[in-house]
């Protein structure tokens, strides 16, 4: 039998927080790799989150794992499928954002990405997935509109740092910095694309309170996994052989594989976390609760020191920002 508790709602809202709080924290990785390739930390991040949805899905649902993905394919071939594909496209989008992330810093891409995201993640949910009982159209909309103000005015917190920096540039590196901006708004339209389809996977092969058919929780996340996994190996691994940078990946000891172990831990294990709460919330509430990630990345843009330098309204916009992330947090929860 699989792993399936019933989750009191309070306590699936938490859960999708501390889901949100780990998906915000583990970019800062990327801070610490200097040279080092994204693609190499991308597979290790995925061979850690292989190894972690695999093994704790045979620790908690035993032999029932592989019986599940096998009865919900002989019933419904789509829903195993599509959740694969869904596994494969998310992470593409994902890539894609970590060199933005690389190219202008957290504190500007998450909000021009979160706001590209939250309308489609939370539309195709609802279509999919269904909406819960009690949750009305507005409130439902109410939290959207608190959500898009605080990535909204988290983009302009992080416009004013950006022409804050910019005044501080000679004219070439104003040009050079423009270019590099343009590009991560090409690269983040294109990741924003591929994105929702972690919604679409949940909304589609995961078995909820609004879904009644797919897969249980973990056999859902190891096919999800699987996807994931078979995607950062195309990539990366095309990546690295025409670079020829393998070597590399082999030379590096564990003080550089443990930013990719430590973010696959906090990459798949706030995907379980949040896949629990989503089984008990539903897609359409639990993908808003994962957009507060952006709560957590402008928090550690601060404390990077993204922001140093920037006049003081940026920071009046950056909280008010940070305010309307828990406001909206608490209305699509309906705690609030």
């Amino acid at each position: 039998m699989n792993f399936d508790p019933t989750i009191p709602i309070t306590t699936a809202v938490l859960m999708g927080l501390v889901a949100a709080a780990m998906w915000g924290t583990w970019f800062i990785s990327l801070k610490y790799l200097d040279d080092y390739p994204v693609e190499a930390f991308y597979l290790t991040l995925f061979s850690t989150s292989m190894v972690l949805v695999w093994g704790a899905g045979f620790l908690l649902d035993g032999s029932a794992l592989i019986t599940n993905i096998r009865l919900v394919w002989q019933a419904d071939p789509s829903r195993v499928y599509v959740t694969l594909v869904c596994g494969f496209v998310y992470v593409a989008g994902i890539f894609l954002s970590l060199h933005v992330i690389r190219l202008i810093g957290l504190a500007l891409s998450q909000p021009l990405q979160a706001s590209m995201n939250l309308i489609i993640g939370t539309v195709l949910s609802g279509l999919l997935g269904g909406i819960p009982q009690g949750l009305t159209a507005a409130r439902m909309a109410l939290a959207l509109v608190l959500l898009l103000a605080a990535i909204l005015l988290s983009m302009r917190a992080g416009s004013l740092r950006g022409q804050a920096e910019a005044a501080r540039l000679s004219a070439v590196e104003q040009r050079n910095t423009q270019q590099t901006t343009r590009t991560a708004i090409l690269l983040l339209a294109a990741a924003s694309l591929l994105a929702p389809a972690y919604s679409i996977g949940l909304s589609y092969g995961l078995t909820s309170i609004t879904q009644p058919h797919g897969m249980a929780v973990m056999p859902f996340m190891a096919v999800l996994c699987t996807g994931a996994f078979l995607c950062a190996l195309v990539i990366c691994g095309t990546s690295l052989t025409l670079r020829k940078q393998w070597s590399m990946v082999w030379k590096a000891g564990l003080r550089v594989h443990k930013f990719g172990i430590l973010s696959g831990l906090a990459h798949y294990g706030g995907n379980i976390i949040h896949t629990f709460a989503t089984r008990n919330l539903s897609a359409v509430v639990a993908w808003p609760l994962g957009i507060t990630a952006g709560l957590w990345t402008q928090m550690w843009g601060l404390a990077y020191g993204e922001f140093r330098g920037s006049p003081r309204r940026t920071y009046i916009y950056l909280f008010a920002g940070m305010a309307c992330y828990i406001l909206g947090a608490l209305v699509i929860s309906k705690l609030f």
